[in-house]
Order: C-alpha cells, then sequence, then structure tokens
C-alpha cells in the first residue's frame, strides 16, 4: 500500500480511515475524509503564505509555522498528526510541533526554505485523502464478507454454556481417577564453606 504513495503517510492514511470506519461507520469516514481534504487544501494555501510573508522584515525569519486549529477540530488528530509527519519525513522537511500553553492551540513549525516541500507535501496529502478513504471502505467491506462467510454456532448462550461445564466436570472426573505420581521432596545438599 505504501509503495502506491512512494512513502509511510499513504498506509498510515488508510490505516487511520480503516480504524475509524471501523468505530464510527463509512458514512461518518467519508464525511471525515472531506473534512480533512479541506484542511490539508487550507494548509497547502496558508503554507505559500508563510513562506510569502517573510518578506517585509529586516532580518528574516528562519523558521515559519502554521495553525493546526483546524485539523485539532478533526476527531483522531493524534493519527493525523502522524500521517503529517511521515509525509514530511519522507519529503526531508525538518519540522517540529508546538503547542501553546495557554490556548492549548497546536502549530507546526517548519524551515523557512523548506516552505515549497511544505506545501507540496500538504498538496499530496489532499488528493491522496480520497483515494486512501476509498481504499479503506474496501478492506472494511472484504473484511465485513469474510466475517458474514463464516459459519456461526446457531445453539443458544445457555445451551453452549451448559455442554461447556459438563464437558469440564467430565474432564475433572476424569482427572480424579487417574493415579497422580507422587514426587518426593529433592533433599537439598548442605553445602559448607
Amino acid at each position: 500500500m505504501a509503495s502506491d504513495y512512494g512513502d509511510d503517510a499513504g498506509e498510515k492514511m488508510i490505516d487511520d480511515f480503516m480504524r475509524f470506519g471501523e468505530r464510527m461507520g463509512e458514512r461518518a469516514m467519508y464525511r471525515r475524509a472531506e473534512r480533512l481534504k479541506l484542511a490539508f487544501e487550507n494548509a497547502t494555501d496558508r503554507a505559500r503564505g508563510a513562506a510569502a510573508a517573510d518578506g517585509g522584515r529586516a532580518e528574516p525569519a528562519e523558521w515559519a509555522k502554521l495553525d493546526m486549529a483546524e485539523f485539532q477540530k478533526i476527531e483522531g488528530y493524534e493519527g493525523i498528526k502522524d500521517i503529517i509527519e511521515a509525509k514530511l519525513r519522507a519529503r526531508s522537511v525538518d519540522s517540529a510541533w508546538f503547542a501553546e500553553p495557554g490556548t492549548g492551540r497546536e502549530h507546526l513549525l517548519f524551515r523557512i526554505a523548506d516552505a515549497k516541500e511544505v506545501w507540496r507535501s500538504f498538496d499530496e496529502l489532499s488528493r491522496e485523502t480520497d483515494a486512501a478513504c476509498g481504499r479503506a471502505a474496501a478492506e472494511l467491506a472484504k473484511r465485513d464478507a469474510r466475517a458474514a462467510a463464516r459459519p456461526r454456532d446457531g445453539r443458544p448462550l445457555a445451551v453452549r454454556a451448559e455442554q461447556a461445564r459438563s464437558a469440564s466436570e467430565a474432564i475433572e472426573a476424569a482427572r480424579a481417577t487417574t493415579r497422580d505420581r507422587a514426587r518426593a521432596p529433592r533433599p537439598q545438599k548442605a553445602r559448607a564453606r
């Protein structure tokens, strides 16, 4: 899967969507994918702006920050951060996460020199979101089909429990009639120094 995307971020995105889809359902997974795609597109634009906004300073900044508030509103933010980090690592972008202590808002810090790679990363993530969501939905459908194809034990729970109890009692009765080998304790040798 990761080879389809050229890095680890694609696989992480599919896994993230599958976990979310299992928990919340396929429809919620698609809604989340749309929100995530829009957030990636907005981050692409903000990353471009962060690099361009540095022009009027006397001493140019070396780092830019990208507000991650839009991503923080999406459920499963920690998984999203992992996806973003994997994509940035694949492009050799030096980045860091910074949480403001007072507000709880988090920012992605990156070098101005890497701004082009950052916005390309977010652009790729935006384009890969729909495909990853579709693959996750297909995997979930396959998993559901396999589960439905497995034969289920049609006996009521009470019947199965009673059969398990009687089997356990039969094992205990057989164990009581067999003679266990008795072992005497091994004598300890006394050592003198």
